[in-house]
């Protein structure tokens, strides 16, 4: 059975005790089928460079990560994050084990070429057989990927997780490709959920302004795993996703390569 992939962010990360409704229907799930989590950590980056009076910077909703700061991210997302969310999904019965992009048999990365190279120590991940975490998950494990990658000379590269999950879906031909966060979906001008967003319609969004920043990130990646093969992708909240996943509706936004209804 193809797996699910699930990516988290916002209030889960911050903290991933109190995602119980989510880490439950995930136990529940990966007895029946493979499920693969993969995680950022941007908020928690921000406030340890903030700390450390590092400049902190975006393009296009993509954190610009220089050659000084790529220890500090990786530390971060590798580490006490990966951690922390390892621990709370084991502490609610599901059998997660911690890995990172760039352990061997996932995805292969690459330095971002994009913006004139102004992003620094940034990845793209390329899509393979991702052959440990299929191993893994049709195992029974869950296995929760954090989005540091590695270059071909070892080199550490901070890959945007919404494209690591979408990478990962296609590579493991996922049944579906949840973007867990803080919202509840897509928002249009009115603050509405909208309902479904098909492939064409994520540049008109993001041009119009409708979505911004991180959103705009996430709905080209949801575009491009579509377009590579992924049926369903859904931006939803963790409370949302829990339910979704326990096979119940919930206000979430779809992104497929046609909008719902459409023939």
């Amino acid at each position: 059975m193809n797996p699910i992939v699930i990516k988290v962010s916002g209030k889960v990360i911050d903290d991933p005790a109190r995602a119980q409704s989510l880490w439950h229907a995930i136990s529940e799930v990966s007895r029946k089928q493979p499920v693969v989590l993969v995680h950022g950590g941007g908020k928690q980056v921000d406030t340890l460079l903030s700390k450390l009076g590092e400049p902190i910077e975006r393009i296009d909703g993509i954190r610009v990560t220089p050659e000084s700061q790529i220890d500090i991210v990786a530390g971060v997302l590798a580490g006490q994050m990966n951690l922390k969310l390892v621990g709370a999904m084991n502490a609610a019965g599901v059998k997660a084990v911690g890995l990172s992009l760039g352990s061997h048999g996932i995805l292969e990365c690459e330095v971002d070429s994009t913006h004139n190279g102004k992003l620094g120590r940034v990845g793209t991940p390329i899509p393979s057989e991702a052959s440990l975490v299929r191993s893994l998950s049709t195992g029974g494990y869950v296995p929760v990927v954090s989005s540091i990658g590695l270059d071909a000379e070892g080199g550490l590269l901070n890959v945007n997780a919404d494209d690591a999950a979408a990478a990962l879906a296609v590579s493991l031909s996922a049944q579906s490709l949840f973007y867990v966060s803080d919202v509840t979906g897509v928002a249009n001008y009115h603050g509405e959920i909208i309902e479904s967003v098909s492939v064409e319609e994520v540049e008109r969004l993001v041009e119009s302004g409708v979505v911004v920043g991180g959103m705009a990130a996430k709905l080209r990646s949801a575009a491009d795993a579509v377009s590579a093969g992924v049926d369903l992708i859904r931006i939803a909240s963790a409370e949302s996703a829990a339910t979704l996943l326990a096979g119940k509706a919930a206000i979430s936004t779809t992104v497929a390569m046609q909008k719902a209804g459409a023939s």
